[in-house]
Order: structure tokens, then C-alpha cells, then sequence
């Protein structure tokens, strides 16, 4: 194989993952098709078989949350306190799942999946949401103290994922409740904002009653 033939083909390669996170996002796995994510990478639809094996197997190395992992070391190393920085990671995570400008694929692609799974999930909730929850469920006790139980940290883990989730699932149906809504920067912060101003005062209540 020349250099030039290997470069083609990682390129072609790339452009399928490319694609396809779009497709995925966008349709779900049941709903995308190779001949769309073949169109979109502009290449033949036997490409998909060649480089991946199979449209599972693309879907596999779709599926891959380095950006979603990154938010959370950024987070853990930013010098700020334990309120501040769960204000931090709801305004980062909901960009990650609103913004259009600079889309996160992947994110879209878990909040389909957990809306419509399928066999994938099973790979998302292993390398994406169980560390997520690990993530923010350590962030919340720091913010409660020791004092707070594990069913406790779980529910506030939940209702505070459960809040940014709604944004992105119910999208379709606020839209037709507010036809002006747009998930612009003013919007996407003032989301975040509300969100974490309620899941702070359901913590700090929590905690008081300790």
C-alpha cells in the first residue's frame, strides 16, 4: 500500500465516523442507514463493510466520548469550589448537548439512546454514563459532606442529569410549545443557570437537614 493509498483511506474512514455520528444523532441506529452516512462521507456504501465490518461495527467506533471525558478532568482541575464547579460542568454539559454551532455527536447520540436503545447502549453505559454519574456523584458529596447516603447521591445525581436531559429530548415538543425558542449562547446559559440555581437549593436543603 502507497502513502498516498493510506492516507485516502483514513480519510475515508474518518469521514464515515464523521457521518455517521451525525446520522446516528440524528435518527437513531434503527432509523440511520448506510446509504445516508455513505452519502453524507461521500464515498460507497461498501466502505462501511471494508473499513468497520459491519453497520454495528461503525456504530461501535462511533460511539466514542473523549470530548464528554475531557469536560470532567477539565472540571476536577479547575480551581474553583465544589458549588462552583458544578455550575461549571451543567453550563459545559449542556452546551455539549445544545449547542448547534459546535455540536457534540456523541452526547446527542447518548441522549438518543436512552430515549430509543438499543443494543449499544449497553457500550454507552459502560464508557460514558456510569463515569459520568461517578463523576458528579463524588462532585455532589463534596458539596453535601460525608454525611450524605448513597440513595441520597444517586437521586441528586439523577434529578440534576434528569434537568439537562429534558432539554434535549423534549426539544422537538418545545419548539411547538414556544416557537421562538432557540438554543442560542443567552439561552443555553440562562438554562444552565436555572438548572443549577435549582439543583444547589435541593442539595443545600438536603444538607441542612443532615
Amino acid at each position: 500500500m502507497t502513502g498516498a493509498t493510506k492516507i485516502a483511506r483514513e480519510q475515508t474512514r474518518s469521514r464515515l465516523l464523521n457521518a455517521a455520528r451525525e446520522v446516528f444523532s440524528q435518527n437513531g441506529f434503527q432509523g440511520a442507514t448506510v446509504r445516508e452516512i455513505c452519502r453524507r462521507a461521500e464515498t460507497n456504501v461498501a466502505s462501511v463493510n471494508y473499513h468497520f465490518g459491519s453497520k454495528d461495527g461503525l456504530l461501535a467506533e462511533a460511539l466514542n466520548f473523549a470530548q464528554l471525558k475531557a469536560l470532567q478532568v477539565a472540571n476536577v482541575k479547575a480551581d474553583a469550589c465544589p458549588e462552583a464547579r458544578l455550575r461549571l460542568f451543567i453550563r459545559d454539559f449542556m452546551r455539549m448537548l445544545l449547542d448547534e454551532t459546535t455540536p457534540s455527536s456523541q452526547c446527542r447520540m447518548m441522549a438518543r439512546e436512552l430515549a430509543d436503545p438499543t443494543p449499544a447502549l449497553d457500550k454507552i453505559v459502560r464508557e460514558a454514563i456510569a463515569p459520568l454519574h461517578k463523576f458528579l456523584g463524588e462532585l455532589v458529596r463534596e458539596i453535601i459532606g460525608a454525611k450524605a447516603g448513597e440513595t441520597e447521591l444517586r437521586r441528586c445525581v439523577h434529578s440534576i442529569l434528569g434537568q439537562c436531559l429534558f432539554h434535549r429530548h423534549s426539544h422537538p415538543v418545545l419548539q411547538r410549545l414556544h416557537p421562538k425558542l432557540r438554543y442560542d449562547d443567552k439561552e443555553i446559559e440562562a438554562i444552565a443557570s436555572h438548572i443549577a440555581d435549582f439543583s444547589l437549593a435541593g442539595i443545600n436543603s438536603i444538607s441542612k437537614s443532615k
